[in-house]
C-alpha cells in the first residue's frame, strides 16, 4: 500500500513538473530570442520590409544609334559602342509583399568609341604620294545625372520586376577626336614627334540636348545577407526617347547590370 502511494506521488510530483515546464517554457524562448537574436527562419524568411535604402553600383553597356559628323573633320561618328559606370542610390518601400515602389537618383556615364581604318594620299620622302593607313577615332564622353522611380512587382519573396521612366540632365558632352598613322612600314614618328598621332582635338558635342528621357524596365534578386540587409543584382534595359543632339538622328541606349547593397527599416 505504502508503495502504491509513493508511486501516486511520484507521478503528481512529475506532472506537477512537467505543467510548470510547459508554463514557462514559452517565456524561455522569448528571453532566449532577444538574447541571441531571431530564429534561422526569421533571418532566412522575414516578413517584407516597409522601407530601405542603399548605394547602387554598376555598369553600362552602352550603343549608339544614328550619326552625326564632327565640327572637326566632318568625320561621321556611327553605331558607337562601350562599357561605362553607374553608380547612385536609392529609397524604397513595399506596400504589400507584391507590389512596392523606389526612386533610384544615378549618375550614368552613356559615353562610347567608334574607330575606324583609312587610306590617306601622303607625300612620303623619295616615294612621293602614296596611299598610308590611318585610323581615325572618335570618344564621345557623354554622362547625365538622372532620377529614376519605378514600381515594383514581386511575384517571389527572391524576384521581382521592375520598370519606369527615367528624367536627367547633362553632366558631360564631349568628344575627342584622333587621327592616327597605324602603317607598319611606317617606323618613323610623324612630324617628327614621339608617336604616331597625326592629329588631335576636342571640344563640346555640338548642339547637344541638356534633357534626357528614357524608359527602363528589368529583373533583380533579393539575396539576403542578415535581418536587415539585402544584396540586389539588377540588369534593366533603357530606350531612349530623346536625342543627343538636337538636329540629328543620335540616340543612346544601354543595358544597365547593377548590384545594390539594400538597408531596410
Amino acid at each position: 500500500m505504502r508503495t502504491s502511494r509513493q508511486l501516486d506521488l511520484r507521478c503528481t510530483r512529475l506532472c506537477g513538473a512537467a505543467v510548470l515546464l510547459l508554463l514557462l517554457l514559452p517565456g524561455m524562448l522569448h528571453a532566449q530570442s532577444h538574447d541571441f537574436g531571431a530564429a534561422p527562419s526569421d533571418v532566412l524568411s522575414p516578413s517584407p520590409p516597409d522601407w530601405w535604402f542603399g548605394p547602387q553600383l554598376g555598369v553600362n553597356l552602352v550603343t549608339h544609334e544614328g550619326a552625326f559628323l564632327t565640327d572637326f573633320c566632318q568625320c561621321e561618328f556611327r553605331d558607337g559602342s562601350g562599357t561605362r559606370l553607374t553608380l547612385g542610390f536609392e529609397l524604397g518601400r513595399m506596400f504589400s509583399p507584391v507590389i512596392g515602389v523606389a526612386v533610384k537618383a544615378l549618375y550614368n556615364d552613356m559615353g562610347a568609341e567608334f574607330s575606324y581604318k583609312l587610306l590617306i594620299p601622303t607625300e612620303v620622302l623619295n616615294e612621293g604620294i602614296v596611299d598610308v593607313e590611318h585610323e581615325r577615332k572618335n570618344v564621345v564622353k557623354l554622362s547625365y545625372f538622372m532620377l529614376h522611380p519605378v514600381l515594383i512587382v514581386q511575384p517571389l519573396p527572391f524576384l521581382y520586376i521592375f520598370g519606369g521612366p527615367a528624367v536627367g540632365v547633362t553632366g558631360t558632352s564631349t568628344q575627342e577626336y584622333t587621327l592616327t598613322n597605324v602603317d607598319p612600314q611606317f617606323d618613323l614618328a610623324v612630324n617628327g614627334g614621339d608617336s604616331r598621332v597625326v592629329t588631335m582635338d576636342s571640344g563640346e558635342i555640338p548642339r547637344a540636348e541638356s534633357l534626357r528621357m528614357d524608359v527602363r524596365a528589368g529583373v533583380g534578386l533579393n539575396l539576403r545577407l542578415g535581418r536587415r540587409l539585402r544584396f540586389s543584382p539588377e540588369v534593366s534595359y533603357g530606350i531612349p526617347l530623346t536625342t543627343i543632339s538636337d538636329d540629328d538622328d543620335w540616340k543612346a541606349q544601354a543595358i544597365h547590370a547593377t548590384a545594390i547593397l539594400k538597408f531596410e527599416f
